[in-house]
């Protein structure tokens, strides 16, 4: 029992420590739970307002994280960290502005805000390694842990929500059947995130209880290696070798693809080049034979599959997904 307590009062002790952290983030979030739980008791597409709203708070999220990161790596912005948020806020409030009076969510302004998210998360990778600073390796693999437990913590208290939710469902009384909805929102939305950004320690800090917390989460998991070296390093280069039997094939036919390349090379590329960072701290000869291999491999498939683009755009044109 004491083990218990002293767990939850870890978590509960991390979590505030990451709302005070991380601000603009935690609004974002808290305010896109609001708008998930109110379009739930709608039972009807919400109004536009609401969508947009949404849309702003998941960038504002990421776009809050890239800040604090900003402010931890570089002292000056340290020393301005409120006029640092009060820039992201604005930017935030010119990105809903940037909407305009779209009647609804287009496919267009999905992929603008996605374009924009993985800019803010990309930047969030970046910047603690900027210059010599924390290892970009370790900033990954800190990350992926921190993101794989939030997730499994996430499942487990989905299912034991789920569950007691249920049962007082058949036992006891009636529930609103939105009270999944309401509880499933409210973990991944919120506590999913906010338990990662808790996870994550201060790359840049020079104090010495941080600097010992980030090196003892920059171990490998002897689990996650044995996954990246013998699983996935093994499957990829599976994946490889059907992409370019199909590539040689298209080259002897001349018989171009119909737009069905360009997920599978998007996915492959996506997988590959995590791997390809997970792999960056390991040693042996599987990983060590990847990363000099996969780059040289990745560009004359992402070669054909500019070519194949090219080839649709002179025949269709421009169109969202192609951009």
């Amino acid at each position: 029992m004491q083990r218990l307590l002293g767990a939850i009062k870890g978590i509960a002790q991390g979590l505030l420590k990451a709302v005070s952290r991380f601000p603009l983030t935690v609004i974002c979030l808290i305010v896109a739970t609001s708008l998930v739980w109110y379009m739930i008791s709608l039972h009807k597409n919400p109004d536009i307002f609401i969508e947009k709203l949404l849309f702003t708070c998941l960038l504002g999220a990421f776009l809050g994280v890239a800040a604090q990161f900003s402010c931890e790596r570089f002292e000056r912005l340290a020393k301005l960290r409120l006029w640092v948020y009060v820039t992201a806020a604005l930017l935030v409030g010119a990105y809903y502005l940037s909407l305009g009076s779209s009647q609804s969510i287009e496919f267009d302004v999905q992929i603008r805000t996605f374009v924009a998210v993985f800019a803010m998360f990309s930047l969030a990778l970046f910047i603690p390694s900027y210059k010599n600073g924390f290892d970009f390796d370790s900033l990954a693999l800190i990350h992926f842990k921190a993101a794989f437990t939030s997730g499994l913590y996430s499942a487990v208290l989905s299912a034991g929500c789920a569950s007691i939710i249920a049962t007082i469902d058949i036992l006891l009384f009636n529930i609103n059947e939105d009270a999944y909805a309401y509880t499933m929102s409210t973990i991944w939305i919120l506590f999913a995130v906010l338990y990662y950004l808790s996870l994550l320690p201060r790359f840049n800090s020079q104090a010495q209880a941080d600097r010992e917390y980030a090196q003892n989460e920059s171990n490998y998991p002897r689990l996650l290696e044995i996954l990246v070296s013998y699983i996935a390093i093994p499957l990829v280069a599976v994946y490889t070798m059907v992409l370019v039997a199909y590539f040689i094939k298209i080259l002897v036919t001349l018989n171009w693809p119909a737009g069905q390349l360009g997920p599978m090379v998007l996915a492959y590329s996506a997988a590959g080049l995590i791997i390809y960072i997970l792999a960056g701290s390991l040693e042996n000869r599987a990983t060590l034979l990847y990363r000099l291999v996969f780059p040289k491999i990745l560009i004359p498939i992402v070669i054909m599959q500019l070519v194949s683009v090219a080839i649709r755009l002179n025949a269709f044109g421009v169109t969202e997904s192609r951009y």
